[in-house]
C-alpha cells in the first residue's frame, strides 16, 4: 500500500488545457446532446498516449473529454486542442483502454 501511495504522489502531472489557453470568454463552449467516442492525445512531461475518450463539449479550438487517465487509472476530465482528438470508429467497442502510443500525434486530416 505505500508503494501505491507513494507512485501516486511521485508520478507526473497530466497536462491539459489552462484557462487562459481555453478562453471560455470569448470561445464559448457547446455541450454534445450526448457523449461522443473519440481518441484523444493527452500529455505528461515526459511521454504522450492516445487514449480511447469521450467528447463532451467542445469549443472551436478545443473539446473536453473523460477518460481513464492510464497512469493511474483513475477517471479524469479536462480539456485538449481539437486537433488531438479524433470520432473512434462507429463498429469499435465502448472499451476505455489506452493505444499507449508513446510518441507525439500528427494532425488529424480535416
Amino acid at each position: 500500500m505505500d508503494e501505491q501511495i507513494e507512485e501516486f504522489v511521485m508520478r507526473e502531472e497530466l497536462i491539459i488545457l489552462t484557462a487562459a489557453e481555453l478562453d471560455l470568454e470569448n470561445t464559448p463552449a457547446t455541450d454534445f446532446p450526448e457523449p461522443r467516442r473519440v481518441y484523444a492525445w493527452i500529455w505528461y512531461p515526459s511521454k504522450a498516449f492516445r487514449i480511447q475518450a469521450h467528447a463532451v463539449s467542445y469549443t472551436r479550438t478545443a473539446v473536453k473529454i473523460r477518460f481513464l487517465e492510464p497512469l493511474i487509472q483513475i477517471h479524469r476530465e479536462g480539456w485538449v486542442w481539437l486537433n488531438s482528438v479524433t470520432p473512434a470508429p462507429a463498429d469499435e467497442s465502448d472499451d476505455e483502454s489506452t493505444d499507449k502510443s508513446p510518441d507525439r500525434p500528427t494532425p488529424p486530416h480535416q
